[in-house]
């Protein structure tokens, strides 16, 4: 009988043990995989987060200010036909110089939309592209195929918003 005693006694030990141990995996798996993911939905913003363009890194020329309403500071106007970032715009070359290029701007890259003249920074990576795109020309090699008069689309890769002077990736002629 002692011996029956023995066995269920260590069987009962080892039943607890077993319990235990499943308990504690549940916690954390609990912690880990419910509780983590409720802490990251409550992490989210909840609002829409609105980017302003000197935030990325836009120039101050043109910029339509507004008062907002809640601090009564002025910021720059922000709306869904003018972003906060713009890398590219169109003109009319007046003046070709050694490296770089004055354009008659259409002041699509300003927020009050006026024409302005912009300076075009001409680099060893600007790629100046034909009428149909079958010809292309890499840096200063780009503005002996190019007249003043002729009309252009302008990309940048820094963000041109607000800006007269800038450096070009990519000029298209276009007429």
């Amino acid at each position: 009988m002692k011996y029956f005693e023995t066995i269920f006694f260590q069987k009962r030990k080892s039943l607890i043990l077993i319990l235990i141990i499943a308990v504690i995996i549940t916690l954390f798996s609990y912690y880990f995989f419910i509780f983590k993911k409720e802490e990251k939905i409550l992490s989210l913003p909840s609002g829409p987060v609105i980017t302003f363009p000197q935030q990325l890194g836009a120039g101050k020329v043109g910029e339509v200010m507004v008062k907002e309403e809640e601090t009564g500071r002025e910021i720059p106007l922000v709306s869904a036909t003018l972003p906060p970032a713009i890398f590219s715009t169109t003109g009319i070359i007046t003046e070709i110089k050694e490296n770089s290029l004055i354009v008659s701007g259409s002041g699509t890259n300003f927020a009050d939309g006026l024409p302005r003249d912009l300076t075009l920074i001409i680099t060893f990576e600007t790629i100046t592209f034909n009428k149909n795109q079958s010809l292309s020309w890499k840096g200063n090699e780009g503005l002996k195929h190019l007249k003043a008069g002729m009309k252009i689309l302008i990309g940048s890769d820094e963000n041109i918003r607000g800006k007269t002077d800038f450096r070009v990736k990519t000029i298209n002629i276009i007429d």
